[in-house]
């Protein structure tokens, strides 16, 4: 524990102050002890053995300097924001103080802090609203896999926090989603602790997950002091996978919050999007000029973005913004075609094709079709390879490629194998019985 306090390696869970503590105070006992062994001693051949101890004048001030030196250790734990005894960065940031106690954002759940409209979120920057900012990833370290997945975290001065999680990729962030929480710099005793609280995420379609610390995610971020260039605070955290499947360790830097300069954005590789569509941008190609001045490429999840409004068609002017700088681009918005088919279908439970009422989506704009049991228990996903008058060719659940029929208002589909994926392969293959759905009106 001393040795990672020396060698400024990231403290993971206690008090790195206290530690320092017990250190000085450790060295202070051993330099007392080695000078009582040079004082003079004295003894009375009649008595029972006495000592005396006379410390040299030099040794006491020696002592009471380490002992001041061992009270400013523990009264000024460097690296903490705001705290009463933290150095901080300087300017406003460094004067701010938020105690957990006084966090409105403390109390809320990951829906409540969901339903607080985007552009709200947004707007917090570029209002002068954030005071740190934290950048880190995590990076697949096997197979062909090497796109970072990021996670951006900005705090403000209301004690909020917000960010995202992306990536085009890993196991991490195949896509984004938006991180919610609250920080503070002043916990519940009142002491100096530098807290980033992760309540949880919300999905691109609306849906919240709260952070799962049951299943190894990290919900409360202790943040330490490091040296790493321009960056003054760093942490390691688990974040939660797959519904607690699987967790994976992310390095955040946090810094006192500096905008970028510029930003480009690329649109040339954006395809279509269709009414109702979530923004997926990962088809972007973004730059930022940071305030080091170095030129980076930016993965375009970590961007915010605005104006993009997919209820009806047309062409839609969106701008997005990184770190204070901005940029617009064009995205294309066409109508959704779907037709939807009701009856009977046989979907896979328990590993056994079971009758059941169901619709079926087909999709002609995204190139999918969806089957969806009537009480929702359960559901068949495909892929749409080829439409034309009457017919469709299809994929259905890993099968061949199937000719479904039109006729009449009602779809056919012919008797076929289904087989269900798993993560090493195939796990079953099943005979679905020919079915004849009809056209919703």
């Amino acid at each position: 524990m001393f040795a990672d306090i020396i060698n400024k390696v990231t403290f993971a869970g206690g008090n790195a102050g206290l530690c320092v503590f017990y250190m000085a105070a450790t060295f202070v006992v051993c330099l007392v002890t080695v000078i009582a062994c040079f004082c003079k001693q004295t003894k009375d051949q009649d008595a029972p053995a006495k000592k005396s101890i006379a410390a040299p004048a030099g040794a006491v001030a020696l002592v009471a300097v380490a002992s001041l030196v061992v009270f400013f250790l523990v009264r000024s734990p460097g690296g903490i924001p705001g705290g009463t005894g933290g150095s901080g960065t300087g300017g406003e940031a460094e004067n701010l103080t938020m105690a957990v106690g006084d966090n409105a954002f403390a109390s809320m759940s990951i829906e409540e802090l969901g339903a607080i409209p985007r552009e709200t979120w947004v707007a917090k920057e570029a209002n002068g609203e954030v005071v740190y900012f934290f950048e880190g990833q995590y990076t697949e370290g096997f197979g062909n896999i090497v796109d970072p997945a990021c996670l951006d975290m900005y705090l403000c001065k209301d004690g909020s926090m917000y960010g995202s999680l992306s990536g085009p990729d890993t196991s991490v962030g195949s896509g984004v989603s938006y991180v919610y929480g609250y920080w503070y710099n002043v916990d519940e005793n009142g002491e100096d602790n530098f807290v980033i609280h992760l309540t949880g995420n919300q999905n691109l379609d609306g849906s919240t997950v709260p952070t799962n610390v049951d299943a190894g995610a990290d919900a409360d971020v202790f943040i330490f002091e490091t040296d790493h260039g321009a960056y003054n605070w760093e942490a390691s955290l688990s974040y939660g996978l797959y519904g607690g499947m699987m967790t994976r360790n992310i390095n955040i830097y946090g810094q006192k919050y500096a905008p970028a300069t510029s930003l480009t954005i690329d649109n040339s590789a954006l395809p279509v999007f269709y009414t109702g569509d979530a923004l997926d941008a990962k088809m972007l190609d973004c730059h930022a000029v940071r305030a080091t001045g170095n030129d980076e490429f930016i993965w375009n999840g970590r961007l915010n973005y605005s104006g993009y409004d997919s209820s009806t068609p047309g062409t839609k002017t969106v701008t997005g913004s990184f770190l204070g700088a901005s940029a617009t681009f064009d995205v294309v918005v066409e109508e959704l075609v779907t037709e939807t088919y009701t009856g009977e279908y046989q979907l896979i439970v328990d590993n056994t094709p079971t009758a059941m009422a169901a619709s079926m989506l087909v999709d002609y704009s995204h190139k999918t079709i969806t089957v969806m049991a009537a009480d929702g228990s359960a559901f068949m996903s495909g892929s749409l390879v080829e439409a034309s008058e009457g017919k469709l060719v299809a994929i259905l659940n890993n099968s061949s490629p199937l000719d479904l029929v039109i006729a009449d208002g009602k779809i056919t589909i012919p008797a076929h194998q289904e087989t269900i994926m798993g993560w090493f392969g195939p796990e079953g293959s099943y005979d679905i019985a020919e079915a004849v759905l009809t056209l919703a009106s």
